[in-house]
């Protein structure tokens, strides 16, 4: 049995920060607890949800939106912009080479697919060490019909291993470092998406990636995760999720007299743990246990 103390179950907001005098929820947090906004100047970058908006189980979930020109900090420079919380560095739960689980739900308001010409190459979801670091796993949509290989086509969000592509120079020859096909944008648009992901982040190969949708495994990797190891700003690979688009030249080179679509997202029940048990959503509610609320 494992030590309550590594129940990592990551709250949208504790009762201490998210309940009102009255008992009501407050839509007014700046971020979930225990994350900070990343690189997100933009007020109407992060809420909790409103009433009649989607949410998961509980209360509430969190709503994600980006819009044409916002960015902050060295996005503003860099063809991308964003609307993401990252997981403070004492609460950075992850170490290189250490098992860990977690498990959240994910809801596509609006975001549609692109050609590969147009693609912004959104991020739903990236683990890194911090800094100029690439991203250790990221959750990437493609360009809809592009050609990398690894499972079904339609399926333009996939896993991409950024930091170990970079690192060890696969290149086209090891894809790029996308490893597995999750599901497809599209079909996630207006409806939750459960996700699920086991993985321990190392260096070597003894390294390990599973990953299930809607209770459907859809990856399976085995091989090097990470290879920046550098603990100068966290202690293993930091965890942010929102939107981050990264490739706003695409769309202005073929679009310039047209405005970036606004992007909306929500997330909801994301949590970590030491075991499926604890992070599956579809367990938790068979089991008859609470939501993160």
């Amino acid at each position: 049995m494992m030590s309550r103390a590594f129940l990592l179950t990551i709250l949208i907001c504790t009762l201490s920060a998210c309940m009102t005098d009255t008992g009501g929820v407050s839509r007014n947090a700046d971020a979930p607890n225990g994350y900070l906004r990343n690189l997100m100047p933009h007020a109407h970058g992060f809420r909790y949800s409103i009433e009649s908006e989607p949410v998961r189980a509980g209360l509430v979930s969190e709503r994600y939106e980006v819009r044409d020109g916002d960015c902050g900090g060295t996005d503003c420079t860099s063809n991308g912009y964003r609307s993401e919380v990252r997981l403070s560095p004492q609460r950075t739960q992850a170490r290189i080479g250490e098992d860990i689980w977690y498990g959240w739900s994910f809801y596509n308001q609006n975001i549609a697919s692109y050609p590969q010409e147009i693609a912004f190459g959104t991020i739903l979801g990236q683990w890194k060490m911090g800094g100029p670091a690439a991203p250790s796993i990221m959750f990437v949509q493609v360009g809809r019909g592009e050609a990398y290989r690894n499972g079904n086509r339609s399926h333009d969000v996939v896993v991409q291993l950024s930091d170990a592509n970079e690192g060890l120079g696969w290149g086209r020859a090891r894809n790029h470092g996308i490893v597995c096909r999750l599901f497809s944008i599209d079909q996630a648009r207006g409806r939750w998406t459960d996700i699920v992901m086991n993985t321990n982040f190392s260096t070597g190969n003894d390294g390990y990636l599973r990953i299930w949708v809607n209770g459907q495994q859809r990856c399976d990797y085995r091989g090097p995760i990470s290879f920046e190891t550098s603990t100068a700003l966290y202690p293993g690979p930091n965890h942010r999720r929102g939107i981050y688009v990264g490739h706003t030249d695409r769309w202005d080179a073929v679009r310039p007299n047209t405005s970036r679509p606004t992007l909306i997202t929500f997330y909801d029940e994301f949590r970590i743990g030491r075991e499926r048990a604890e992070v599956d959503i579809r367990m938790i509610e068979q089991a008859g246990l609470q939501p993160v609320d």
